[in-house]
């Protein structure tokens, strides 16, 4: 017994002797030299698998997103453009985002969220039958504050629609004071989460919406780097391209869109114009806008557009985009926003 407590004891110091010394080989000024078997690798390396493992695709963007992110029900959030409203909060927090004309002259927001959130979005107004055919080609929770007697109408009829109405909920609004009514009601993505999980509307869902290009591969089509869309005689919007970011710079009458928060100019990566055929129905102004049957676009992105065309079965269905010559639209990934024009003269080529 003896015999082994002591050879076990002159083993562990051999061991400890051994380890000092290559410990004090492998240092350099405190260092670790590697040698020509160790590869060195750089901090993104080092963390690139970690960061794959807790990523997913955004079926809105193409780009990664937190994992569990992956199945949410997406949010479609009602903002509005008048003068007074502006400008807005989270609208470059959104992924796709609408703009449509509503009455009075002016357009309305349809912002669709799941990649990021906002810790403000607003200011948050009234739903539009359009608006809704739109949103529901996302399967979202759709956020409203106030509707038309038709927009109530269709939220009542469909059960598909699990809608969240400021005019009858109080906990997931706020009114900012620096505002005038009804302009200063706003909401946050983690509002309308925490909402929306309370009512049982968080349901998993297999979101396909976009077909992406891979490899940083574009569509062939024709130089654009500026265009207006004149929605109405006072309020025209203008994209100017950016070259280092890839990407459109939006302006509303001739000043940049910039975020309520930061004060950053919004950019946008996709840019679908949609024409449909729109007309006024009653004396307040209020439009109706023909969002089934088939039409015309553009697709404009990383400086340059090409024609399309757009074809929506049903009110609920989702719209399908075609290149000019055949094939599925694939949009080149980041944001998009689609602009939904009444005729095509509306769309001006800077020269």
């Amino acid at each position: 017994m003896q015999v082994l407590k002591k050879n076990y004891i002159n083993y562990i110091a051999i061991l400890a002797f051994f380890f000092l010394l290559t410990a004090g080989c492998g240092r350099t000024g405190g260092d670790k030299t590697p040698t020509a078997e160790t590869p060195v690798l750089t901090p993104s390396e080092q963390s690139e698998p970690a960061i794959e493992e807790l990523m997913v695709k955004n079926p809105l963007t193409g780009l990664g997103m937190d994992k569990d992110r992956g199945g949410r029900r997406p949010l479609a959030v009602m903002i509005e453009n008048e003068t007074s409203a502006r400008p807005q909060s989270g609208l470059n927090k959104a992924d796709v985002v609408y703009e449509a004309l509503a009455e009075g002259g002016i357009t309305r927001f349809l912002a669709v969220y799941l990649g990021e959130d906002a810790g403000e979005i607003g200011p948050v107004r009234s739903a539009r039958p359009y608006f809704i055919d739109f949103a529901m080609e996302y399967d979202p929770v759709y956020v409203h504050y106030g509707a038309s007697q038709s927009a109530y109408s269709d939220l009542q009829k469909n059960r598909n629609i699990h809608a969240i109405d400021g005019i009858y909920d109080r906990v997931t609004f706020w009114r900012d004071k620096t505002r005038k009514a009804p302009h200063n009601a706003y909401t946050s993505t983690e509002n309308i989460l925490e909402t929306a999980q309370k009512r049982g509307y968080l349901k998993p869902i297999d979101l396909k919406r976009w077909e992406f290009n891979e490899g940083g591969d574009s569509l062939p089509g024709e130089s654009l780097k500026e265009f207006e869309l004149v929605y109405f005689k006072n309020y025209t919007v203008k994209y100017v391209y950016d070259e280092d970011k890839e990407a459109y710079v939006r302006y509303i009458n001739e000043k940049p869109h910039t975020d309520r928060k930061t004060g950053d100019p919004i950019v946008v990566k996709n840019i679908i114009l949609q024409f449909m055929d729109t007309r006024v129905i009653d004396s307040e102004g209020r439009l109706a806008i023909k969002t089934t049957g088939s039409g015309t676009g553009y697709y404009i992105s990383n400086g340059s557009y090409t024609r399309i065309k757009w074809q929506k079965p049903g009110r609920f269905e989702k719209t399908e985009y075609t290149v000019e010559g055949g094939g599925q639209l694939k949009l080149n990934p980041g944001n998009t926003w689609i602009q939904i024009l009444p005729s095509q003269d509306k769309f001006k080529i800077s020269d």
